[in-house]
């Protein structure tokens, strides 16, 4: 599924609940124009600025990423096969590899990331909470005014609402399952509560 596809997602959603694009892209805390390219799929948003448009409409991230095949109960997805919706991953500093998109009702997304050395190094907050468990490389994850170092097979799980910040050690690229977790009471997945930060990435002129 490529950005169209995804952007006609988030229009036809948009469009069936009656809102308009200036009420969900204040929401979501982007321009009127951002949310306008998004729906046109005229840019490759990062999946931040996802999380945050799915919550101004109050559905799950994976109902952009739907399409019209029977809802399943159980999600396979062989290594190495999961969905990429990150293709430009350099750009914002990760690569997320989704592995149970299409599994509906669920209350953690889980995904692969790979962060490469040299890859621009950012701050993220939103709601929920996030489980981090490394398969390879090294990476500097600081949670609020805590560092750790993670190898393979550490693991960490921590509030998102915290500051978090992410840095490769060494020459090889950091490779690890990520879950965003949602743990509000509400049916809506990865609702921020405050605008996620991003610094030193590109991906800063979506919002």
């Amino acid at each position: 599924m490529d950005e169209k596809d995804i952007g006609q997602n988030i229009r036809q959603i948009r469009e069936q609940t009656g809102q308009t694009v200036t009420a969900i892209a204040q929401r979501a805390g982007l321009t009127k124009s951002t949310l306008s390219k998004i729906e046109k799929g005229q840019v490759s948003p990062p999946i931040s600025t996802l999380v945050r448009v799915a919550a101004a409409l109050q559905v799950e991230l994976a109902s952009f990423f739907a399409s019209s095949k029977p809802q399943k109960t159980c999600i396979y997805t062989p290594a190495g096969k999961g969905r990429i919706l990150t293709r430009d991953g350099s750009r914002f500093g990760y690569a997320y590899e989704a592995l149970a998109l299409e599994m509906p009702g669920k209350r953690g997304e889980p995904f692969v990331l790979t962060i490469r050395p040299g890859d621009p190094a950012g701050e993220f907050a939103h709601d929920g909470q996030e489980f981090i468990y490394m398969l390879s490389g090294s990476l500097a994850f600081s949670v609020g005014d805590e560092t750790y170092t993670l190898r393979k097979g550490d693991s960490l799980y921590f509030n998102a609402s915290q500051p978090h910040r992410t840095r490769v050690i060494g020459k090889q690229a950091a490779k690890f399952v990520c879950v965003f977790i949602d743990d509000s009471s509400s049916s809506a997945s990865l609702t921020p509560t405050r605008r996620p930060t991003r610094r030193g990435r590109p991906g800063d002129s979506l919002k």
